[in-house]
């Protein structure tokens, strides 16, 4: 069981070594098989034994209707409805975020983590799709 953030990052460093960038101090990645990347990081305020987990989606700029999207995008938060747990949010960077927290044990074994990057790899997938509705 692991129960705390540097326990996950040393778990995560062991299992996907080539896929694994450090964040410095509380953070890290892990890259997915299409180049995209999940971060992991402890964000102040969080309670003890959860991890914030987040990936870009996509910039909001690539989009020709992007305010009908954002809207699209906020739906999609109604009762998590189309992000499997996660919310989607508009970052200062004008990009489409996918965030959620988790239990640092969800994610204790090979199983968990795996189940967790396949959420976030199927979600941005789905929203990105999404997002060609609006060219």
């Amino acid at each position: 069981m692991r129960s705390d953030f540097e326990s996950l990052k040393t778990f995560a460093l062991e299992r996907f070594c080539g896929a694994f960038a450090d964040g410095g101090a509380g953070a890290f990645s892990v890259a997915l098989e299409d180049g995209d990347a999940v971060e992991f990081f402890r964000a102040g305020g969080e309670p003890e034994g959860e991890v914030s987990v987040r990936a870009k989606v996509l910039d909001l700029d690539s989009v020709a209707r992007p305010g009908d999207f954002a809207k699209s995008a906020l739906g999609g938060n109604f009762f998590w409805s189309g992000t499997r747990g996660a919310t989607l949010s508009v970052g200062v960077d004008g990009a489409l975020w996918l965030t959620e927290r988790r239990a640092i044990d969800e994610l204790a074994d090979a199983e968990g983590f795996g189940q967790c990057l396949g959420d976030f790899a199927e979600t941005m997938s789905d929203w990105r799709e999404r997002s060609a509705l609006y060219a």
